[in-house]
Order: structure tokens, then C-alpha cells, then sequence
């Protein structure tokens, strides 16, 4: 694995490849993300028919609290029986807003380190699934040994399988201190505000990128270098000069993986289409059609398509349900190897996804935890002429609104100047509008709606 870390703007931005293929990017927030971040909030309302509450934060922002997030192990912490409205209320911001709601919230509170993940209202002991078996056991002794000495669940992460016992323990300590000045300001804080955020954003990239396969870590900042042989000595760092990510091509793929149609090797490709709760994917054979036998195709371009989807699925960090329209594959044999293809590339992503197994029309259904937004929000914006949907009044219907606005324009003038996108020079002529009007007309091309025009009549 090779880490590329780009310093622009004095903000650090992260890509990940494995076996030359792009995996992963982060790039900083010009919104800072709230993923994470701890708030004293305060109870708004209970909305009974949501089975939740709305919960006012410090932006004067309403979380959405579901009640099944209300653990009883923090109502015991701070001596409750129930929440109640207009009751200060400590919660972490479990999943960011999208364009028309606000972030999810959870009092589950979990406070991250690079090898665990302190849950002081759990008492449960976890183990990244991306954890061998061999390491589990050890793993699952020292969980136990930590909620022994702090009376918390713990969540132990990957980078721990790399690193000796005393290191672990040393986290779990400072993270527990970080804990216990949380609740001395919880209890003091007077009003809503934000306690506490993800750490600084060189920290956040070590922690989240710097895994024990990476080899060689890329960088236009010699300041790394220092940062980096405190976490890891062995690894390779090179620093280049300008823009890493155009140098080395991290660019180029995000404009083509965020396209809608997205080309296979093989030759065939994948279409995906983005809803506010949902993912459709169509896979399609394209021009690969090497293989006369049906079945054969169908589970080659598939398997193919598979571990492309997952790719894009983590790069994007695209979440909620997620729906995939394979080639139909006849025999369930074909349909069990791209289901162990599928479940064997999603255990590498960062994100926890569920596989869910074909449907009876043959479509593959999962969900992919959604924590922060996508790409596609943090890099596009939606058209100001389609407004999202990648449709356009058609030229016929535009010119026949214009032939419409010509026929009842106003009696007393001598000429009009109509303005039409060029896209429509080949397709309307002054002989056709004089069937209309008898007076002189000019026509000016010009980059305006293409879904439009505009009229300017002169006496």
C-alpha cells in the first residue's frame, strides 16, 4: 500500500492505493465535519410517532436522537430514570445531515484512539472483523483486562495487532482521562455547545491511513517526515515537489470514478445512480463479448464488476442502502462466487457494510454505514439547468414556446432580438420565424439557459 499526503492550502488531504488502484481519499471539510464531535445538546421535543427526539445543538442545529440510541447505561451514569424535554443531554453526532436533515445523534458515546475506541456506556468487548484469528484471542484477553481496570467497553482497532501491550494500555489511560474532563465539563456546561471534536487533521490521517501494509508514504510536506517516524519507522517516505495528488494522478480518477457510467477493463461498465437514501447500480455487458457461453460472461463480468463497485463504494464513501443490478446469472453457484467475491472486498473498507444476498428478481441488496458525506457532495454540485435529474426541456418544446411568445408578441414594434443557446444555431432559421411575425428580426447565440430564450422587442 502506498499513503499520498498532499499539503494544499495549508490543509493536509490523504489518498490510499492498493496494488496501484485508488481506495481511499480524504479531503478536509470547507464545512468542518461534525462526525464524531461530542455536544452538550438539550432535549427539544419528543416526537413519539418517530420514536425519537430532536435534540438543540450548539448551532442552533436540531439532532435526531432515536430513542433506542438512549442507553440505559448512561441514564444509571447520571442517575436517571428517563430524558425528559428541556434536559441537558451529552451526545455525539453518530451520522452527519444530509441536505434536508439534521445529523443523527446517539448518547452511545465512543472516543477514538489509533488502537482503541473507548465506550464508556458498553460493556462490551469488540475486535475490528478485519482482525485475523490467530491475533483475536490475545486481543480479546487484554478487552478484558481494560473493562476490568475502567468498568467501559472497549472497541479494539487493527493498528493494534502491530504494536505491544504497554502501547495499549497507555492509550486506554489517556483516553479514559480525556473521558472523565468531558464529564467534568458536561456537568458544568450551562449551555449547548460543542465539547469536544476529532482530533487535529494530520493526527485523524495517521491514525485512519497509516495501516501496517502501507510501504511507502508520498509527500509534498517535509514536515511528515518527522510526524510520520514517531508513529512508524520502517516505512518509506518520499517528498516530492507541486501537487501530489495531480503528480500522481489521484485527479484524474476521482473525475472518472464520479461519472455516472463508469468503464470496466473488460469492456463492460457499471451505471450508478445516487438518491438521498439510495444507491442503484446497473451492471451491464458492454462490448465483452468474448465468451459465447452466457453463464460464463455473465459471472466473468460480474466478478469483475464486484470488486470495481466495492472500490467506488469506499472511495466515494457512498452509504445507505444499496441496490446492484448484476447480468443475470442463471445458476446460484455463480451467484454464491460473486457473493464471496463481494464479502471478501467490503471487509477491507472502513465503513461497516451488511450483504443481505440476491433478491427473488435477482438484485443484490446490502448497506454500507453512512458517517460523513460522499464524495459526490463534497466535490459536485447539483446543475443549475437540469436542477439533478440530467434532463432538459427538449429544443422542440423550447422552440415552440418561442414560436408561441413571437405569434402573441406586441402589435406596434418593427424588430425583435431573440437570444438562444448555440446549441440551437442548426436548428431554427429567420425564414421559419417571418412565418410568425413581418417584422425584422435578429437572432443572437449566446450562453444563456439552454432551456430558454430571451425576447427583446424594439418600436
Amino acid at each position: 500500500m502506498i499513503v499520498i499526503i498532499n499539503k494544499k492550502d495549508d490543509k493536509p488531504q490523504a489518498a490510499l492505493f492498493e496494488s496501484v488502484k485508488l481506495i481511499e481519499v480524504y479531503f478536509p471539510d470547507d464545512e468542518e465535519s461534525v462526525a464524531g464531535s461530542i455536544f452538550v445538546g438539550r432535549i427539544e421535543k419528543f416526537v413519539p410517532a418517530l420514536e425519537a427526539a430532536f435534540v438543540k445543538l450548539s448551532n442552533e442545529e436540531n439532532g435526531f436522537l432515536r430513542l433506542k440510541d438512549i442507553r440505559s447505561e448512561y441514564l444509571q451514569f447520571f442517575g436517571l430514570k428517563k430524558l425528559q424535554e428541556g434536559q441537558k443531554v451529552l451526545v455525539q453526532i453518530k451520522k452527519e445531515g444530509g441536505h434536508t436533515k439534521g445529523p443523527q445523534v446517539t448518547t452511545n458515546i465512543g472516543i477514538p484512539g489509533r488502537y482503541l475506541v473507548l465506550m464508556p456506556f458498553s460493556h462490551n468487548i469488540g475486535i475490528s472483523r478485519k482482525v485475523l484469528e490467530a491475533d483475536r484471542t490475545k486481543l480479546k484477553e487484554i478487552g478484558l483486562k481494560l473493562r476490568e481496570k475502567y468498568g467501559a467497553g472497549f472497541i479494539i482497532r487493527t493498528a493494534a495487532v502491530e504494536v505491544s501491550d504497554e502501547y495499549i494500555f497507555e492509550e486506554a489511560e489517556m483516553l479514559f482521562e480525556k473521558w472523565k474532563i468531558l464529564v467534568n465539563n458536561f456537568k458544568k456546561a450551562k449551555k449547548n455547545k460543542l465539547l469536544h471534536k476529532e482530533s487535529d487533521l494530520d493526527s485523524f490521517i495517521l491514525r485512519e491511513f497509516l495501516k501496517k501494509d502501507v510501504e511507502e508514504i508520498i509527500t509534498n510536506d517535509i514536515s511528515y517526515k518527522e510526524i510520520i517516524r514517531k508513529h512508524a519507522k520502517n516505512i518509506r517516505i518520499k517528498v516530492v515537489e507541486g501537487d501530489a495528488f495531480e503528480k500522481f494522478g489521484v485527479n484524474e480518477e476521482l473525475r472518472r470514478v464520479l461519472q455516472r457510467s463508469i468503464p470496466l477493463p473488460s469492456g463492460g461498465e457499471i451505471v450508478i445512480d445516487k438518491t438521498e437514501a439510495m444507491v442503484v447500480i446497473d451492471v451491464n455487458s458492454g462490448h465483452y463479448t468474448t465468451s459465447e457461453n452466457h453463464e460464463e460472461l455473465s459471472e466473468r463480468i460480474n466478478a469483475e464488476a464486484a470488486r470495481e463497485i466495492a472500490r467506488i463504494l469506499r472511495l466515494r464513501n457512498l452509504g445507505g442502502i444499496i441496490i446492484i443490478d448484476f447480468i443475470d446469472m442463471r445458476s446460484e453457484k455463480s451467484k454464491n462466487n460473486i457473493l464471496q467475491i463481494m464479502k471478501s472486498e467490503v471487509i477491507k473498507d472502513r465503513n461497516r457494510v451488511e450483504i443481505y444476498g440476491f433478491t427473488e428478481l435477482g438484485l443484490l441488496e446490502m448497506t454500507r454505514k453512512r458517517t460523513s458525506r460522499s464524495l459526490d457532495e463534497r466535490l459536485t454540485v447539483k446543475c443549475p439547468v437540469c436542477n439533478g435529474t440530467g434532463n432538459i426541456l427538449s429544443p422542440d418544446i423550447v422552440l415552440e414556446n418561442l414560436f408561441n411568445a413571437l405569434s402573441n408578441g406586441p402589435k406596434d414594434v418593427s424588430e425583435v432580438i431573440i437570444k438562444l443557446h448555440p446549441s440551437f444555431k442548426e436548428r431554427i432559421k429567420k425564414e421559419e420565424i417571418k412565418k410568425f411575425i413581418k417584422i425584422d428580426v435578429h437572432i443572437h447565440f449566446t450562453y444563456i439557459d439552454p432551456t430558454n430564450f430571451e425576447l427583446t422587442w424594439k418600436k
